[in-house]
């Protein structure tokens, strides 16, 4: 790192300065934006867990369990980013070379982010396993996330025994992994879950339309983390000397426990629109298009009623859904 003073740096004591490339604005200008937008998606996640638990969901009680640790998890993870900003920007807004110092809650928030980060993927990466039963595709995905895992782990272990931020350049090689595991599986849930969803179409519309509201849902929510993720990886890549890739850290885990409680919370109303609006199927549809209803099961009760050389015919349909383990409807 240059040893090149940054006059904004020094106006906070004299005599104090930075290296150059360690500006206030790329530094705790980082932090504090990304901490803030980390708060405001700690209470979004209140909200979705509120909503989960107050619907009355029909799941196990060991996954509510589950969910509720993640919810802890996320809640001290928040009370870690308001103790980083407050050590930096209260405790030490005096002393600007405390920036330069890792307290020890930006080590553990690494911990916290790898843990919640795969519980979260290898739910995902059931659910994918439920749609396609491809077990090289999963063992795939949960291999790589345990990958992630395991280098946040490292990381955290390693970064107490180093009193400055330069010294990351040490654990740079696990940084880049932990990044490039992170937004592999990412994408790789999204892409898989997509493609089965696809490969799910009935040949009725109305089911058609509600796979294809589902993908779309998928790439949503799923694109948002994948940004964060890989915008995290390039700023880390490019800039290693400062914070702006903390700043995208900080909002991940939050994003993924986001993505996969919206999921949650959007089973019912997506039954709902299934339920509510009867199904009519054309007799010709049926005799031609057997062959593609591997997802719905259809018990017909029929009624007939002869009327001169006219026979009317009532089809009723049930729907057997086929569902994961925490009775997601996909």
């Amino acid at each position: 790192m240059a040893a090149n003073v940054d006059p904004t740096a020094a106006g906070a004591g004299a005599g104090v300065t930075l290296p150059s490339s360690m500006s206030f604005d790329s530094t705790l200008g980082s932090l504090l934006v990304g901490g803030l937008a980390a708060v405001a998606l700690w209470g979004v996640t209140n909200v979705q867990t509120f909503n989960y638990f107050s619907r009355g969901s029909n799941d196990r009680p060991s996954f509510k369990l589950l969910i509720l640790t993640l919810w802890v998890l996320d809640t001290f993870d928040s009370v870690l980013d308001g103790h980083i900003l407050y050590f930096y920007l209260v405790s030490n807004y005096a002393s600007p070379m405390a920036v330069m110092t890792p307290v020890w809650s930006v080590i553990i928030h690494v911990a916290i982010t790898s843990v919640c980060d795969f519980i979260i993927r290898s739910m995902f990466a059931r659910r994918a396993f439920r749609l396609s039963g491809n077990w090289p595709l999963t063992i795939f995905i949960v291999a790589v996330s345990l990958t992630d895992l395991i280098c946040g782990l490292v990381i955290t272990v390693k970064a107490f025994k180093i009193s400055s931020f330069i010294q990351l350049d040490t654990l740079s090689t696990l940084f880049y992994i932990n990044f490039a595991a992170g937004t592999i599986s990412d994408g790789s849930v999204a892409i898989a879950l997509c493609y089965y969803l696809y490969k799910s179409r009935t040949g009725f519309t109305r089911t058609d339309s509600l796979i294809r509201v589902l993908m779309l849902y998928i790439v949503n929510t799923g694109l948002i983390v994948f940004l964060d993720a890989t915008l995290g990886m390039i700023t880390y890549i490019a800039m290693p000397d400062n914070f702006v890739f903390l700043g995208f850290y900080l909002l991940l885990s939050k994003l993924y426990l986001n993505s996969y409680l919206a999921s949650l919370n959007a089973r019912e109303g997506l039954r709902d629109k299934v339920d509510e609006t009867p199904v009519s199927i054309h007799l010709s549809r049926i005799t031609n298009q057997s062959n593609r209803y591997d997802v719905e099961r259809s018990i017909v009760a029929s009624e007939k009623r002869l009327s001169n050389d006219r026979v009317a015919i009532s089809v009723e349909t049930m729907v057997d859904r086929k569902v994961d383990g925490d009775s997601s409807s996909y």
